[in-house]
């Protein structure tokens, strides 16, 4: 059934149905099907609150929907997929007649990992897309893929409903595969997109209790993979919400370390050197002296001076 017939479809069913449920299950026509259920969310007013038992996916076929999740809120275009693990919150706001959002209720021995972990014959920077994907779930508690009506995402999920609708010969089969190509076409093009940023689970403090504990050996690409995010789109995110970089960050935190270090005459400059992350003397200097317009030894002096150390 093509993108549209599939929507118009849809849209006819909630247009003639009198329930006043939240949800409407779409049956379908086979009864062998296990790997999920699909639901449309009813046009009937007020908000509609729920706590997903089971991992689920959204999939916007029509109009647009006004979504919270986790306390987020989300407008989903046409084409635009949610991913949601078990024991999610989210509400769906009021829609209009054109609206169409297409709810799967996983089964339970069914999540994004899982689907995932079947995907055979991975190289290791392939094992290391999956996991950054799966830690960017397990930060954000959703994944938010917004894809386009025309995309090939928006198209497998197209065909996976309507393989759920009509059962045809290997219908189970031919869903798993479509949903571990939708998984992997948005693995390699890192499409995810970020919640919106004012909302994000990522927020100034949590980075700065991040790098306080990690400045000595810390990396971008380590941060990155703590907070679930690609290193390109973490770097620019940290920029956005914080008007500095990410190594302006760790290097601020590094310097108000030398400076502590330089108040005690039991550690050597060499020492405090290593302490604080960098690798060479040359560029500590150059860096102290950028942030605090004085070399080690003058601010050390001063410090001694201010606290009565006298070390002749």
């Amino acid at each position: 059934m093509a993108a549209v017939k599939l929507a118009q479809y849809l849209a006819s069913i909630l247009s003639s149905t009198n329930s006043d449920t939240n949800e409407l299950r779409l049956k379908a026509v086979g009864s062998n099907f296990d790997l999920f259920t699909v639901y449309l969310e009813n046009h009937n007013t007020g908000v509609h609150r729920y706590q997903t038992t089971n991992a689920m996916i959204f999939y916007e076929a029509g109009g647009k929907s006004n979504i919270k999740i986790h306390g987020q809120d989300f407008e989903l275009g046409v084409g635009n997929i949610v991913f949601l693990p078990a024991k999610s919150d989210y509400e769906v706001q009021k829609q209009t007649k054109n609206d169409v959002l297409v709810k799967l209720d996983l089964n339970s021995k069914y999540n994004l990992q899982y689907f995932l972990g079947n995907i055979t014959n991975k190289e290791s920077r392939e094992e290391q897309a999956i996991e950054q994907v799966i830690s960017k779930l397990r930060v954000n508690r959703l994944l938010y893929l917004k894809s386009t009506p025309i995309s090939k995402s928006a198209q497998l999920m197209n065909r996976i409903i309507d393989e759920y609708l009509n059962q045809n010969l290997f219908a189970e089969s031919v869903v798993k595969a479509e949903l571990n190509l939708l998984l992997v076409a948005a693995v390699r093009n890192q499409n995810f997109a970020a919640a919106p940023a004012e909302k994000q689970g990522f927020a100034n403090a949590t980075l700065e209790s991040y790098i306080d504990a990690n400045f000595a050996d810390i990396t971008l690409d380590a941060a990155a993979k703590y907070f679930g995010f690609n290193p390109n789109y973490f770097s620019s995110l940290v920029k956005q919400k914080t008007g500095k970089s990410f190594v302006e960050h760790v290097d601020e935190r590094r310097m108000q370390e030398a400076r502590n270090l330089l108040a005690r005459p039991d550690i050597s400059v060499k020492e405090i050197i290593a302490r604080v992350g960098y690798n060479g003397k040359s560029f500590f200097y150059k860096k102290f002296n950028e942030y605090y317009h004085q070399t080690p030894v003058q601010m050390r002096a001063e410090l001694f001076r201010q606290a009565n150390i006298n070390l002749k």
